[in-house]
């Protein structure tokens, strides 16, 4: 199987096969624990630096929201004597390599520690598209960093060792990803409204038709958000009748693009990709009569028998990592304004407008050995609604089709209206947004 639902962090390679940095440009060749040269710390007899820090989220380290500091898990963050290869700006196949021997991963409160013997370095911080390269003098004994040194960045600008991911969105009528990305220092808000910024490293589209019918506009971006209501779930967008452009979505996911997908917005999910995911219908013991194949038949992709979205009040993460991340914050809920800590074993989550019946593992071919490799998709996120008959069903799931790029769909809009402060549901998204982008170690496919 390509993914096993037993790993805790489906999409973080283990130490013993980490992620290295974009390019494969620095892995520890000679294998000194210095990253690509210098001494190594078992030949050095003087006291070794003790590099620590914790990294934290786009404008939510504890300078920038003194009252709600976010951090990132699963950063890696290692030592080098040379300055990482640049990040391709456009869709690429990232594949898992080697890591430096030094490189650490953040943990869920984002606090990692390097020991190294002192000189000067590349520091290199990287999530997924998300990097932070700096240069750093380690002297003997402790040095703590700052949250500036510490904390990703909302702004694309390489030579001074920035890097975020290039982001499409196809703005939608009900869910306001764009706020999202907005409180995390993309673009600009207006008190708790994004504005779009021209030249910016997100780019917002008005119709899905300006992307689903262009692979080559597609390719731009590491990133697609194709959030609820962008006119898909009414069968209003002619390309999802087209092959060519199921192709263009297809071969975009399979070069390494990172599709994100909201509830009433499926079908941009489920027309390429129908046997992974069994979006289901409206009633406990409807079966429905919907056809993902041949596009026909109906689909209730409200959650409510009288056309409501749902929320969902017995939510889970059922990830461990995210789970044990998502249970160290406070937040407001889209019934109070005021920050509770949150539980991650029974929370809220809503905006539901669509719910997923069933998932199913997909033969998707053959590794070099001639074992069948299957894409199995993976549930972060479970809970009950008025169509489930009171069982917790997946609201959160991610798929591998073939190739390097991943498939996020939730059944629950990221953003429940314009407000302040980032509800649960939001953090879980977010969360799932820098898991999807990172390294790909599935194996080579036949």
């Amino acid at each position: 199987m390509r993914r096993s639902s037993t790993l805790p962090l489906v999409f973080l390679c283990a130490l013993a096969a980490a992620c290295g940095p974009s390019g494969g440009g620095n892995n520890d060749d000679d294998d000194d624990g210095t990253g690509d040269g210098g001494v190594a710390p078992d030949a050095y007899q003087g006291q070794l630096g003790q590099l620590s820090g914790r990294v934290w989220l786009p404008g939510h380290s504890p300078t920038q929201s003194p009252s709600d500091p976010i951090p990132v898990f699963g950063a890696v963050v290692y030592l080098s004597s040379v300055r990482p290869e640049p990040i391709p700006q456009g869709v690429f196949c990232e594949k898992c390599v080697d890591a430096p021997s030094n490189a650490q991963y953040s943990s869920h409160d984002g606090s990692f520690s390097i020991s190294a013997v002192p000189g000067t370095y590349w520091l290199v911080i990287q999530k997924g598209q998300w990097r932070l390269e700096q240069q750093i003098t380690i002297g003997e004994g402790a040095l703590a960093l700052t949250d500036a040194q510490t904390t990703l960045p909302s702004d694309h600008d390489p030579a001074n060792g920035l890097w975020i991911p290039k982001i499409a969105i196809v703005l939608g009528t009900n869910d306001n990803i764009e706020d999202v990305l907005g409180k995390v220092g993309f673009d600009s808000m207006n008190g708790n409204d994004f504005v779009d910024v021209a030249g910016s490293e997100v780019t917002v589209f008005t119709s899905a038709s300006q992307l689903l019918g262009n692979l080559d506009t597609l390719r731009q971006f590491h990133i697609v958000f194709f959030p609820c209501n962008t006119g898909i779930g009414d069968f209003g967008v002619p390309e999802l009748s087209n092959q060519a452009a199921l192709d263009n979505v297809r071969r975009y996911v399979n070069e390494g693009g990172k599709l994100y997908v909201t509830d009433w917005s499926g079908e941009v999910m489920d027309r390429p990709f129908p046997p992974q995911i069994t979006l289901g219908d409206s009633g406990a013991d409807s079966v429905g009569t919907y056809d993902p194949i041949n596009f026909g038949g109906t689909l209730t992709t409200m959650g409510d028998s009288d056309g409501s979205s749902y929320t969902s009040n017995d939510a889970e993460a059922v990830d461990d990592d995210l789970n044990a991340w998502l249970g160290q914050q406070i937040a407001p809920t889209p019934s109070s304004t005021t920050p509770a800590p949150i539980n991650p074993d029974l929370f809220s989550v809503a905006g539901n407008w669509n719910w997923i019946s069933a998932t199913t593992p997909v033969l998707v071919g053959e590794d070099l050995e001639g074992l069948p490799v299957y894409d199995e998709p993976y549930a972060w996120v479970i809970g009950s609604g008025p169509s489930t008959g009171g069982q917790k069903k997946p609201l959160s799931v991610t798929f591998e089709p073939t190739g390097c790029g991943r498939v996020l769909f939730s059944t629950y809009q990221t953003a429940n209206g314009n407000h302040a402060g980032l509800h649960p549901q939001e953090r879980v998204l977010l969360f799932l947004i820098m898991e999807v982008g990172v390294c790909s170690d599935a194996p080579i496919v036949d």
